[in-house]
């Protein structure tokens, strides 16, 4: 084909190429305006949200898990896979590079014009070869490396963050198990002494058989509740101790629940959530490598460029190669179009923007998800918290209660079977409260979750 006749087909190509790989569109971002449960005179969270807790054995427990943690390991390694495939993907936008060197000896039964039976030679050469990117096809490939590289990132501050939560709220109810235990020991010991009040009682005849059978029926259920709490404090230790990287018999540390500072948290405005959030941001950096690869896709339709190069030097004797050799090069260049592959290039496109549509698609479940999430945690902080505080009065007008009932009954005011009564109040109130407490700890952290924790990064640009 003449050349007049094959420049405009190339610009012909160019163009299409063009409009073919533009930018595919940024994903939409619109929020609501504020939040169900507005909490916005709080500050949002830092990057160090669990200090709000005044609990140096929370600090501990979190500063030996982001050391340990298998799980954080793993995450650091798959970063470093991330890296090195930006880095093998950017190889391709430079020219490569080679080098040879050889030598050669033949023999030979008859002689040579200079009556030689044998014949050595040697070479050496560089050569070199670049791609065009004319397209953009590698510039994308890398492209989509960097996505994969920030998303890589992205899950680690993710991981990382549900690796503290889930740090913290163990703690927290292996805390909640441990007081129960403790008030079902101490319970026991009042329903113990009581019985024996009772047994006094019974023996001056100031009691019966009936009042004794119900009191030993109570120390009986108190003891059979122990095996179930001493089992749900192993297996809650244990489930701490992996997330620390333990092994089963390292010692935890221990605290009261009602000296654990319940912190107030801001969640800031819904749009703010987009920017804290590592995995929605992680969800932006997959959008954006699927974007870059529908490039790379789009551009391998179009023809290739490649530009190769090559130097030698020959000699028939070694030190020749340096003092007198032959010397050759060439240049050239190539121009590539795929033709007919069965379709495979077709398919690819289609698989990328398959794979485009569903990431986006995924984008706006994560950013759904997101708000929902918080907009719910917001709801459970402030419900825990009335909660707690209504109970902690009801426990208080338990106890007294009991303390009323046990003095009355050893005057003989009242029956035992009122002093019963009283005394299962107040257990089942105190077992309530110590529940509620870890049910507002966990639902205070269940926020800094939803609200990213500290984490504070750049939103992905397209």
């Amino acid at each position: 084909m003449p050349t007049r006749k094959l420049v405009p087909l190339l610009v012909l190509a160019a163009l299409t190429g063009c409009a073919s790989l533009a930018s595919s569109p940024a994903p939409d971002r619109s929020v609501p305006a504020d939040w169900t449960v507005n909490r916005q005179s709080a500050p949002v969270p830092d990057a160090s949200w669990w200090h709000s807790y005044q609990s140096a054995e929370l600090n501990q427990l979190i500063e030996r898990a982001r050391g340990d943690n298998l799980d954080l390991a793993a995450a650091a390694a798959r970063l470093l896979q991330a890296d090195a495939q930006v880095r093998q993907s950017g190889a391709a936008l430079l020219p490569q590079l080679g080098a040879t060197l050889g030598g050669s000896r033949q023999d030979s039964q008859r002689l040579d014009a200079d009556g030689n039976a044998s014949r050595s030679s040697f070479n050496a050469g560089l050569s070199a070869a670049y791609e065009i990117d004319f397209w953009g096809r590698n510039r994308a490939a890398m492209s989509a490396a960097e996505a994969g590289l920030l998303a890589a990132g992205f899950d680690r501050d993710t991981l990382i963050l549900s690796t503290d939560a889930a740090v913290a709220n163990s703690w927290f109810q292996l805390l909640e198990v441990r007081e129960r235990l403790d008030l079902a020991q101490r319970s026991l010991t009042i329903a113990e002494r009581v019985l024996e009040l009772v047994e006094a009682r019974q023996r001056f005849g100031a009691a019966d058989a009936l009042e004794l059978s119900q009191q030993r029926t109570l120390v009986a259920q108190l003891r059979s509740a122990l095996p179930e709490l001493q089992q749900a404090e192993l297996q809650l230790s244990n489930a701490l101790r992996v997330l620390l990287g333990a092994m089963p018999d390292s010692e935890l540390p221990s605290a009261r629940l009602a000296d654990i500072e319940v912190p107030t948290i801001g969640a800031g405005l819904p749009a703010d959530l987009l920017t804290r959030r590592p995995d929605i941001a992680a969800s932006e950096a997959r959008l954006l490598a699927a974007n870059a690869d529908l490039t790379a896709a789009r551009a391998a339709l179009f023809p290739s460029i490649q530009l190769t190069g090559q130097y030698g030097m020959q000699s028939l004797a070694l030190s020749g190669l340096l003092s007198d050799p032959v010397t050759a090069w060439t240049l050239a260049a190539g121009l590539t179009q795929p033709i007919f592959q069965g379709g495979r290039l077709r398919a690819q496109v289609d698989l990328s923007e398959a794979r485009q549509q569903e990431l986006l698609v995924d984008y706006r479940r994560s950013v759904v998800a997101a708000l929902a999430d918080t907009d719910t945690a917001l709801g459970a902080a402030r419900q825990t918290g009335e909660t707690y505080q209504f109970l902690d009065e009801a426990n208080q007008q338990a106890e007294r209660a009991f303390r009323l009932a046990e003095v009355r009954y050893r005057e003989g005011a009242i029956t035992l079977q009122t002093l019963l009564d009283a005394q299962r109040t107040w257990y089942q109130s105190r077992d309530t409260l110590a529940r509620q407490r870890s049910a507002q700890l966990q639902a205070s952290v269940a926020l800094y979750r939803a609200l990213g924790g500290g984490w504070s990064g750049s939103a992905v640009s397209y």
